[in-house]
């Protein structure tokens, strides 16, 4: 399971010379590093703000995801990037791997299942390269493939959706309760060692880099923060892209029970998406409508009366007609989040504006963070390496630079001229 275990004890077990590798963040993104790190052996510190809340409280961005394991790139708006799409799929691959072996573990049962994901084209997918290159990946990667005008009528989907839908096509996929998950990621890092800490990073990271590593003793820092990770790398592509999940009673009571998820695929981008719909079936008995992309204002705006709510519930009753029947559930009808959205797409490198820096950055992971973690992490865990063999290598070269400045000069012997000593 791409070396993670579900065992309360780390894979390997560090040692007095193992790495320690301080993790700022609190979300999916750097609990699922810290995990992959700890059974690597390294040791791990991970520091946020805020932590996974439950109840009432307001949700973190990881909370407030839709968590339905989605192929990239995805369907509309600014989330629609192609950049380094190839290595970004490879991480959703690995991704998906491990959920599927997760969904198969009875500790992990009411964390993840796995859904048939339907998705609905506004255009043919023949001659559009995104589209194309995105269900070649599909029908070669993941299972439960099928493709075919039936499904329209299969479920029921309205094909005069969005100006007329052209195609259909779905596979099995991962879905990820929120709530129970991330619990289960903070109880397991903490089961494996690592160190919970609450605290606040203010400025740039560079500026704070050594008084950070000597504070906590670590040997490299990941900036793995979300929403803070652009102010702390500098990087003016990071910004917040605000939506919201509308949440309905799935039980067959006003309409028939939906079970699969379904989502409407357009490839147009752009800093908001405003067209999308997106339905998403839970073992909890509830369905939930998105999507909204907007990058102005706060969620806060974002009600049960606001325009763009409304908007998007009535696109998602124009795509499946039984949901007009559908009731809100009593409890938290509207869940609301913002993403850690980054021009380009997610960055997962070493800090570039300082030769020796020991930052790694891995943000920017937008509405795909449940879906990009595993793989993410796994590339987060290599430039860990590469980063402490650096810092060895560097502490190897000091004491042998000490060693020299130190190594003591002996009196040398007084020797007598040849001829003396044949004399004697």
């Amino acid at each position: 399971m791409n070396n993670l275990s579900t065992q309360a004890s780390p894979l390997q077990e560090p040692t007095k010379d193992s790495a320690h590798v301080l993790v700022l963040g609190g979300g999916v993104v750097a609990l699922t590093t810290a995990w992959t790190l700890l059974d690597r052996g390294i040791k791990v510190t991970v520091l946020s703000k805020e932590w996974a809340s439950y109840g009432d409280d307001s949700p973190i961005s990881s909370q407030a995801a839709g968590a339905l394991w989605k192929c990239l790139p995805l369907e509309c708006g600014p989330q629609a990037v192609t950049a380094n799409l190839a290595t970004n799929q490879k991480w959703t691959l690995e991704s998906y791997k491990v959920y599927n072996a997760l969904a198969n573990m009875p500790e992990c049962n009411g964390i993840i299942e796995t859904r048939p994901c339907t998705i609905v084209t506004t255009g043919p997918i023949e001659g559009n390269p995104t589209m194309s290159n995105k269900l070649d990946f599909v029908k070669k990667n993941l299972s439960g493939y099928q493709r075919g005008s039936d499904l329209f009528e299969k479920y029921q989907i309205n094909t005069q959706h969005a100006g007329g839908l052209s195609e259909a096509y779905e596979y099995t996929a991962p879905v990820i309760n929120v709530d129970r998950a991330m619990k289960f990621l903070t109880d397991l890092v903490t089961s494996k060692g690592a160190i919970l800490k609450t605290g606040t990073i203010e400025g740039d990271l560079l500026d704070q880099e050594s008084q950070l590593l000597d504070e906590h003793q670590a040997d490299a820092i990941i900036n793995a923060m979300g929403l803070g990770a652009g102010a702390a790398a500098a990087d003016s592509n990071a910004y917040g892209l605000h939506g919201a999940l509308l949440r309905l009673v799935n039980d067959g009571t006003h309409f028939p029970v939906v079970r699969n998820a379904l989502i409407v695929s357009s490839t147009r981008a752009g800093e908001s998406g405003g067209d999308g719909a997106f339905i998403l079936p839970r073992e909890d008995g509830i369905l939930a409508l998105g999507t909204i992309s907007e990058a102005n204002g706060t969620a806060a705006d974002l009600t049960l009366d606001s325009e763009a709510v409304r908007a998007m519930r009535a696109r998602c009753e124009d795509l499946l007609p039984q949901l007009k029947n559908a009731q809100l559930h009593p409890e938290n009808p509207i869940v609301r989040g913002t993403r850690p959205q980054r021009r380009g797409g997610p960055r997962v490198e070493r800090e570039l504006r300082r030769a020796g820096s020991r930052i790694i950055h891995a943000y920017g992971h937008g509405g795909a963070g449940w879906s990009l973690a595993i793989g993410s992490a796994q590339e987060t865990a290599r430039l860990v390496d590469e980063v402490a063999a650096e810092a060895l290598q560097e502490l190897e070269t000091r004491l042998m630079e000490t060693a020299w400045a130190e190594k003591k000069t002996y009196p040398t012997v007084e020797t007598r001229p040849l001829e003396a000593q044949v004399l004697l």
